[in-house]
């Protein structure tokens, strides 16, 4: 056998293109919802932007899904897929919860998600759009295969809803939608789980497809097209829109940037300034004789009376304060005041001592250590930075795009940032978690630049980020987006409204210019469809069996088989075929596997000339069952069309005139039958010698004779219904018995009319076997089916049999019965002591007497073992029955020998006399043993008798 064309490939691709997608978008999950899972357990960086990782919790409901997608067609009947969908909602339903009750379960699996420090709040949660999504396509798949059209929408409503919520979910993601709107960050979901999610979508809808082919009409056609047009470009306007938002957004987004990181350098320059001054001016007091004379004695432990005139004649206009200390930290001479509260405190890193403080204006704090032999001293130095107080209120925030200045310092511990107001007592956040992402974190270590990031407030920022000379301090510049897009946003929903507009109006002009294409389509459909709709039904009207079969051709373009197109249905009854597995299979397997008559050289022949063939063929050469069609053959297209008619009527009568002048005689002489031929005025005009054999006469003297007179009058009385038929043109079988040559045969016949094409009948055939053997042994056969083959009583099952045609017919003459259920007392002890021998002969004797002491018209049965059951039918009242019980009691009470020793035989009866019997044959069969329990218990040898209707 050759292999499939390419055709038949791309055919079997296309009809079976939607089971295909929806096992690749199985895989596709499974391999996706691994991938990922690996991902986690490796801990292999994300390559996707972050805060948006898919979480195992996902990716294990993504593969679970993946398999009941494959599962889903397979015939089981404890339905899998259904199984996992129940699973996969469990979990949905859980993370619902978490998120309706605030509480994080262990099927966050929080331990294998806490190494990566950017996932907050709470480290492998699922979306509540992602649970709530999962859990509309598990409610869809569970539903599977759709039963009703109600079930059906529901699935489709399910798998809509969960698209929606996808694309939501995507859309968000790409345009950062919660930035614009608050509801957006209820929707945003991890751009991998939106992508799997839409591919759960659409392995789905290919499975609810496959299992629902349908075949489009001319206007569900046109309904299609006009629904793909307008969806395309509602899509396509969509994305442009959002591409140019998107753009329009990183292009506003740059430019900002450049703007703030100008911004950020030439306040960071300012503050660098700043520094210097005040650190030149601390250098220049410390450097005075007369202060490094002050520390000299204070290094010493002593200073003199007039150490604080001499510090107020050295105090500068910008110097809160300045003080000479010992050692331990002990203020010796002091002139002004030092902030000693301050709201934010930061260590500089250089110059060495050198702190910043902010107490709602900025103070530069210096300690220089001068030391001696004999000790040492420290000059402490506090100065007012109104540089830094007029930045600050030159860049205080006045409006959304206005921004935030942020000065910082940190230590091991803590990033600690300066206020940018009087009521605002600024930041000191611990260095964990997510910190490293803050906008001002790259200037502690020397870099500049931009960012877009998360600030400590949840807060989706972009930034400028400069370090502050070496002092240690960051300086950082940053708007948030949401105030960067609000302009935006307004006008991306005016242009949304637009965009709509345009949307709408485009599809009106589109269905406009269409429709007129469209309706020509669907003429020119519905025209094809009424044409197609008239052959189909020329074809199944038609009575010959027709066919159509496309060429099956090798590489070199010979046919070497054909594949059935189209059969009608009287195709299906001559071929033995059924319609739907037929259409699309090859020819000569065909033929191997349902018989058909191989003629593929004679379609190859019209396929290859092109010349139409019209011929006789015999369909089968079983003698027993002649058969002969006149098939037609012609060329269609790359095919043939096949026409076939069964003429075996046709044939059978030009048969019979060939057979009544040659072939008859030879061959109906050695059959085992009578055979004639007898005309319509009902003489014998052939016979085989057969009649010889059976009526003792030649055939010669048979031939003229009238069927009456050769048969008899009893004999044609009983043919002659069936002759009257064979001469209206019926073919007649018939079993009966008859007289043949004074004693009684049974027969079985049959009558075959020879009809002409004008359907005239000239005469039939007669065909007769004796039977009467066969019938005998048959009557034997059925004696020994119904009869115990022990005792010759009826057997249980033809007891029943007649059981319940008596009660039947007794219910309705209104005449009572009685069921006699009986055993043998003590019978174990008789196949205990004599042995099973002596038990079968005290069974035959116990039979022998039951029958000997009812009716001939009641029925005696053994059950099995010893029981045994008899039927009165007919009777006047219940003491009949009594009468026979009793008559019964006497007899089986007479003693018995076996093997040489007398035996006591004794019996206990149950009754069921059933006065108008309307009771099952089972349920009086019951009750009647109910009764030999009774009787039993009574102490045996006695009867008791229970009463069914009305007392007598």
């Amino acid at each position: 056998m050759q292999n499939p064309s390419l055709s038949e490939l791309q055919r079997r691709l296309f009809h079976g293109r939607f089971a295909l997608l929806a096992d690749g978008c199985g895989l596709a999950l499974i391999a996706l919802g691994a991938s990922v899972t690996y991902a986690w357990l490796a801990r292999l960086p994300a390559w996707m932007p972050e805060n948006i990782h898919m979480v195992l919790s996902t990716a294990f409901c993504l593969m679970l899904f993946g398999a009941a997608l494959l599962l889903a067609p397979l015939p089981l009947r404890w339905k899998p897929h259904r199984l996992l969908a129940a699973a996969v909602s469990l979990v949905c339903l859980t993370v619902l919860l978490e998120h309706m009750t605030g509480q994080s379960w262990w099927i966050d699996l929080a331990g294998l998600h806490s190494w990566q420090a950017d996932m907050v709040p709470r480290p492998g949660q699922m979306a509540a759009s992602s649970s709530l999504a999962l859990l509309m396509l598990c409610a869809s798949l569970g539903l599977h295969p759709g039963a009703t059209p109600a079930r059906e929408k529901w699935e489709r409503g399910l798998l809509a809803a969960a698209a929606v919520i996808g694309v939501l979910g995507a859309t968000a993601y790409l345009i950062n939608l919660e930035l614009l709107y608050s509801w957006g960050a209820q929707v945003r979901m991890a751009l991998l789980t939106a992508g799997g999610i839409l591919l759960a979508c659409l392995g789905l809808y290919c499975r609810l497809r496959s299992a629902r082919p349908r075949h489009l009409r001319s206007q569900e056609m046109v309904h299609a097209v006009s629904l793909t047009a307008t969806v395309l470009l509602v899509a396509v306007s969509l994305i442009t829109g959002l591409l140019v938002y998107r753009i329009g957004s990183e292009v506003h987004e740059q430019s900002l940037l450049k703007v703030m990181s100008y911004g950020a350098q030439q306040r960071a320059a300012l503050l660098s300034d700043q520094f210097d001054l005040s650190y030149d001016i601390e250098r220049r007091i410390y450097q005075r004789p007369e202060i490094q004379s002050l520390l000299e004695q204070a290094s010493l432990g002593r200073l003199p009376p007039q150490a604080a005139d001499t510090l107020a004649a050295l105090n500068h206009m910008t110097l809160n304060g300045i003080a000479i200390q010992d050692r331990a930290g002990k203020t010796l001479a002091q002139v002004g005041y030092f902030e000693l509260h301050p709201r934010q405190f930061v260590s500089l890193r250089a110059p060495a001592g050198a702190s910043l403080l902010w107490n709602g204006h900025y103070l530069y704090r210096t300690v220089d250590i001068y030391k001696t032999s004999a000790g040492e001293a420290r000059l402490v130095q506090e100065q007012r930075m109104d540089l830094f107080d007029r930045l600050v209120a030159a860049t205080r925030p006045n409006d959304a795009l206005s921004g935030i200045y942020s000065l910082c310092g940190r230590d091991n511990t803590y990033l600690r940032c300066f206020s940018q107001s009087i009521d605002d007592k600024g930041s000191t956040i611990p260095i964990q978690g997510n910190i490293r992402h803050f906008t001002v974190w790259p200037a502690f270590y020397g870099q500049r630049g931009t960012i877009h990031t998360v600030d400590f407030s949840g807060r989706d920022v972009i930034g400028a980020y400069e370090p502050v000379s070496d002092t240690g301090l960051a300086f950082s510049y940053k708007i948030r987006v949401r105030d960067l897009l609000t302009p935006i946003r307004k006008g991306l929903e005016t242009s949304a409204l637009l965009m709509l507009a345009m949307v709408t109006l485009g599809a009106l002009i589109l269905r406009w210019r269409t429709d007129p294409l469209l309706r020509e389509v669907q003429q020119s459909n519905h025209m094809a469809e009424l044409a197609a709709e008239r052959f189909r039904n020329a074809a199944e009207a038609n009575m010959d069996a027709f066919v159509i079969m496309e060429a099956e051709r090798d590489g070199a373009g010979e046919p070497w088989d054909f594949r059935i197109v189209y059969i009608n249905s009287e195709a299906e009854r001559l071929w033995q075929l059924q319609r739907d597995s037929a259409i699309g299979q090859r020819f000569l397997p065909l033929t191997e596997t349902h018989g058909i008559p191989n003629h593929f050289e004679h379609y190859k022949s019209v396929l290859e000339s092109g010349r139409a063939v019209s011929e006789d063929l015999p369909k089968s050469y079983d003698i027993t069952h002649p058969a002969w069609i006149h098939h037609e053959i012609v060329k269609a297209g790359d095919g043939v069309s096949i026409s076939v008619r069964d003429i075996t009527q046709r044939k059978l009568a030009e048969l019979d005139l060939v057979l009544r002048e040659a072939l008859l005689k030879s061959v109906t002489d050695s059959i085992p039958a009578l055979v004639a031929f007898i005309d319509t005025d009902l003489r014998y005009r052939y016979c085989n010698k057969s009649y010889m054999k059976m009526f003792g006469i030649s055939p010669e003297r048979v031939i003229g004779n009238e069927m009456q007179e050769f048969l008899g009058q009893e004999a044609f009385a009983i043919l002659q219904p069936h002759v009257q038929q064979a001469l209206a043109g019926l073919r007649v079988s018939f079993e009966c018995e008859m007289p043949v040559r004074g004693e009684q045969r049974y027969v079985e016949g049959r009558l075959i009319p020879q009809q002409h094409a004008d359907g005239c009948v000239s005469g039939f055939y007669l065909m007769i076997w004796d039977v009467t053997q066969s019938r005998v042994r048959e009557m034997q056969l059925r004696n020994q089916v119904s009869l115990d083959p022990m005792t010759g009583l009826l057997n249980r099952s033809a007891f029943m049999e007649m059981l319940n045609d008596e009660i039947a017919h007794h219910y309705m003459k209104r005449q009572a019965l009685a069921l006699l259920f009986l055993d043998i007392d003590h019978f174990k002890q008789v196949n205990d002591t004599l042995g099973h021998a002596a038990g079968d002969e005290l069974i035959k004797e116990f039979a022998r007497r039951l029958r000997a002491n009812v009716r001939g018209t009641d029925h005696v049965a053994r059950l099995g073992g010893d029981e045994f059951v008899i039927l009165l039918i007919g009777l006047d009242s219940e003491h009949t029955a009594v009468n026979v019980v009793s008559k019964l009691l006497a007899a089986a009470s007479q003693d018995t020998t076996q093997n040489g020793e007398r035996w006591k035989v004794s019996t206990s009866i149950g009754v069921a006399y059933a006065a108008t019997p309307d009771v099952t044959p089972e349920r009086l069969l019951e009750i009647a043993d109910e009764a030999l329990y009774d009787a039993k218990a009574a102490g045996r040898n006695t009867f008791r008798m229970r009463k069914i209707g009305p007392p007598s």
